[in-house]
């Protein structure tokens, strides 16, 4: 018989990270889940540009844990270790060498994904991921208000169950190499899913009618979803799009949707 394909999903996700809260973790810095031996901790901290996330303090630390069974990642990492293998010493294989191009950082694995925008405009399904104002860290979203991350604050060393309320996450996208199968797209989205555009940070005004004196319904942050009925119409110099949101047809100036 043929190979399957792994399918890797928001579910799927989500049981990874339910997982990972069982096993020692610690936070390390550019980690993909792996076990923490000398090698590890010498490979991450020697890589140019990592070497301030590992001062003498924090090595001791790591150190002392060899052979005690942890496993040390980032806040990526544990989104990354899901497709690139899982835990151990493996987590660097088979996926990594075919998928490279899957090795984002935060702030590219955003730019990568087609569903995103702002927090207030988050779909609360299993699996989307959440970030911060910076794109300096990111959790994913378990359902019942909760986050999965892995993270060195306040709220612990390693992989922790966070309460999506501790943080003001400021952006939410579908990570952009698994298989939404939580109803991420579906949020009132249609099928043809549009979003706000990023040309402008103020929002964006939704109109009763075609028309730059129709009255204002609604106005929409950057990165919220609608959806685009096709129909377009041009008066006073604007080109008019319709859209439906929160299942109302509304009008709104063209160049500000992306489809």
């Amino acid at each position: 018989g043929g190979r399957r394909v792994m399918a890797y999903t928001n579910s799927g996700l989500v049981k990874h990270c339910k997982e990972a809260l069982k096993l020692k973790t610690v936070y390390m810095w550019g980690g993909l889940f792996r076990e923490v031996t000398k090698d590890y901790i010498n490979l991450l901290s020697g890589i140019k540009g990592y070497q301030s996330q590992y001062p003498a303090a924090r090595k001791a630390h790591l150190n002392g844990l060899i052979g005690k069974g942890y496993y040390g990642c980032d806040c990526v990492g544990l989104v990354k270790s899901y497709y690139f293998g899982g835990f151990g010493l493996k987590a660097n294989a088979p996926g990594y060498s075919k998928h490279k191009n899957w090795d984002y950082n935060v702030g590219t694995m955003y730019n990568a994904a087609k569903f995103k925008g702002k927090i207030s405009s988050m779909p609360k399904k299993e699996g989307v991921l959440v970030m911060t104002s910076d794109f300096g860290h990111v959790g994913v979203y378990v359902g019942n208000g909760e986050v999965v991350e892995c993270t060195l604050s306040k709220f612990g060393d390693g992989v922790v169950k966070t309460k999506f309320s501790d943080r003001s996450w400021a952006w939410w996208c579908q990570c952009p190499v698994i298989v939404d199968d939580t109803g991420v797209t579906k949020s009132n989205t249609g099928t043809n899913a549009s979003y706000v555009n990023g040309k402008t940070n103020a929002p964006v005004n939704v109109r009763e009618t075609a028309s730059i004196s129709g009255k204002i319904i609604t106005k929409l942050p950057m990165g919220t979803a609608v959806k685009m009925t096709g129909k377009t119409q041009s008066s006073e110099g604007y080109t008019w799009a319709e859209v439906l949101y929160n299942g109302k047809s509304c009008w709104c100036d063209r160049q500000w949707i992306n489809s």
